[in-house]
């Protein structure tokens, strides 16, 4: 063996005789830099070119310390309309998940149900969200329902179609073992199907809540009073690009925390 073939496993080995403390550090470590500091270096470089942009194209975005400034500057404007958006953003990912897995659940168990439950729900998924939001402005007024229902269709397919995908997806050979046990229909779906459908459902889940926020958002370009979109919308009238870029960042933001919240989740409830 070469001396260039040999000094991969003499590092290996060299790290295999570190006390096991050392190790887990320089795991800990290893996944900070890995999960940490790539994705600030590509924060970093965004803020230079957001920054140079900036100052070539000034009509293009704001200098990122204009948009420090005006966030600094009201708080609490803000956080008033993030927390008016997630709220009706939430309240809608709960119907419409709890919809799909109710009607993945059906499907499942009930294959005729596909056939008429599918077209329905691709012709609500297809529907663009800017065209429902005026027609439910003008049947329910301009309160928070039309937000919470356009963030519940929103969040409805994706979740719909991991549940129908996840439920499916169980090991033949697992399945068989629980029909040799007489296991009941009930017992295969919460021993078996849920269990086995865990992660399509984790998934789905992400889909959504990144759905029901778009759709909340985008629900409040029309007429609405409050929420991060009217304050968008607000800024796009009287040409404030500050403001406009600060609720944006706020929606995103918001956004990734509810992503990292789900990822949470997943990691403690499916552990496997």
């Amino acid at each position: 063996m070469s001396d260039i073939d040999s000094a991969p496993s003499e590092a290996a080995s060299a790290q295999d005789r570190l006390p096991a403390s050392r190790r887990q550090a320089m795991g800990i470590a290893k996944d900070l830099a890995l999960h940490v500091g790539a994705p600030l270096l590509l924060f970093l470089l965004l803020a230079v070119a957001w920054e140079w942009t900036a100052l070539t194209f000034t009509s293009v975005l704001p200098p990122i310390h204009e948009v420090s400034e005006d966030i600094a500057s009201r708080p609490d404007f803000y956080l008033e309309n993030l927390l008016s958006t997630v709220r009706s953003a939430m309240i809608g990912l709960v119907i419409g998940v709890t919809a799909a897995l109710v009607l993945g659940a059906a499907i499942v168990h009930f294959t005729f149900l596909r056939a008429a439950i599918m077209p329905v729900a691709l012709l609500l998924n297809v529907t663009p969200i800017v065209a429902i939001a005026p027609a439910l402005v003008v049947a329910f007024g301009f309160s928070d329902l039309p937000r919470i229902v356009i963030a519940a269709v929103s969040a409805f397919f994706p979740m719909l179609i991991n549940s129908i995908t996840g439920l499916r997806s169980v090991d033949p050979q697992a399945l068989e073992v629980f029909r040799a046990m007489a296991a009941s229909s009930r017992e295969i779906f919460l021993r078996l199907r849920i269990p086995s459908s865990l992660p399509y459902l984790f998934a789905g889940l992400r889909l959504s809540v990144t759905a029901a926020m778009v759709g909340a958002v985008v629900s409040e370009f029309t007429g609405a009073s409050r929420g991060i979109g009217a304050v968008i919308v607000s800024a796009t009238t009287y040409l404030n690009l500050p403001q406009m870029w600060a609720a944006i960042l706020f929606s995103a933001v918001t956004t990734l925390c509810l992503l990292g919240i789900i990822g949470l989740l997943e990691r403690v409830i499916v552990r496997w």
